[in-house]
């Protein structure tokens, strides 16, 4: 299996790297990744072109974003795997923000060119998590064929306040919370850009429910 490993905290981050060494079981690993973090980039792309830099023949880093990596691994290395893996990223992607998120973003820029696609997310606060679920998980999603290339998979790991996880909930939807945004400008020109989510009941079979007890949680994105 040739795997393509991406994600939006960067070539740095270290949960890419475990990444990396989990997914080595599993096949070839190509490493193509931001050289700097390219958080809530969603697809957004350089135009013009970007800068390149070879760390070896199988890891790459890209001044630019998570979508220029993929373009990148494509186009200029003229890669076709079988899988292509965004993250692990240092924080969740829920509800709306999917659509904000460049470890998802690199997943539907491949899901357009055809490919298999799995994004993988998890709490920011710790590596526990992680390390408890990501290879079995993809395991699971591996043994079981639930990879296409008509949607990305999503995959959310619990949050570490919870001492182990409480399961897998599979094919879960996305529940799009409703935000509130404050004005507060300080010092009369900076906005921090603040939400506040309005409370409400969470339905089961969702991601938000998954995130909220201790479940991690697939769900399916298609760009379309």
């Amino acid at each position: 299996m040739i795997i393509l490993l991406t994600n939006d905290d960067g070539i740095h981050s270290k949960k890419l790297k475990y990444a990396r060494k989990v997914l080595e079981k599993f096949g070839k690993v190509y490493t193509v990744a931001p050289a700097e973090e390219q958080s809530a980039k969603s697809m957004s792309l350089s135009i013009g072109g970007f800068k390149v830099n070879e760390i070896n023949e199988q890891e790459y880093s890209v001044e630019g974003t998570p979508v220029d990596c993929v373009n990148f691994a494509l186009g200029g290395l003229n890669l076709r795997p079988d899988l292509v893996v965004s993250g692990i990223n240092d924080g969740y992607n829920l509800g709306f923000d999917t659509r904000y998120s460049g470890t998802v973003g690199a997943c539907l820029q491949a899901q357009y060119f055809g490919f298999n696609s799995i994004a993988f997310s998890s709490d920011r606060k710790g590596f526990a998590m992680v390390e408890l679920e990501f290879e079995k998980t993809l395991k699971y999603i591996l043994d079981n064929k639930l990879y296409s290339p008509k949607y990305t998979l999503n995959v959310n790991f619990p949050r570490e306040k919870f001492e182990e996880s409480n399961g897998l909930l599979d094919d879960v939807k996305i529940f799009h919370h409703e935000y509130e945004y404050k004005p507060e400008l300080i010092d009369g020109h900076y906005y921090p850009n603040r939400r506040i989510v309005v409370s409400g009941d969470l339905p089961k079979n969702t991601d938000a429910y998954g995130f909220h007890n201790g479940y991690t949680t697939i769900s399916k994105i298609t760009i379309w």
